[in-house]
């Protein structure tokens, strides 16, 4: 348990700030659509991610079983939550003989700063396609202008 300083750190108000942040997937809205597109998330794995943020430590049996959906859904939902980093988890080995990850939300700040980096390079690369579609509409729009003049 390398991570034991991080977990101990928190205390009840980072835990409120998670339930808050776990808000805006509950309501379908803007802000939602913005943060499954940034992290690259569809819809089902929003109840996933509910599931860590009001209970932590977790394992994919445990989530599985308050979303009520198949233990190998939930996996998927999990792996894609910890690559988008908003949860993080342990490898552990269980009372049971199993092996197998406990997760648990990323600190709220830590999630609004990966969430504004990911839509800083996500409005850049925007921009950038824009622009190209700006260029190719220029260059057809001269194209057909002077092809229409030359062909008189």
């Amino acid at each position: 348990m390398g991570d034991t300083n991080t977990l101990a750190e928190p205390d009840v108000t980072p835990l409120a700030e998670q339930k808050e942040i776990s808000e805006i997937f509950r309501e379908p809205s803007p802000a939602q659509e913005a943060l499954l597109s940034v992290f690259n998330l569809q819809e089902s794995h929003v109840r996933a991610y509910i599931a860590v943020v009001e209970h932590p430590d977790s394992r994919v049996d445990d989530v599985a079983e308050v979303v009520d959906r198949h233990r190998r859904y939930v996996a998927k939902s999990l792996r894609a939550l910890f690559d988008a980093g908003l949860v993080d988890r342990e490898k552990m080995t269980f009372e049971t003989g199993g092996v197998g990850h406990v997760y648990w939300p990323v600190a709220p700040e830590q999630v609004k700063s990966h969430f504004q980096n990911e839509l800083r390079e996500w409005l850049i690369d925007a921009q950038a396609d824009i622009s190209k579609i700006d260029r190719r509409i220029e260059t057809d729009s001269d194209v057909l202008c002077c092809g229409s003049e030359s062909g008189d």
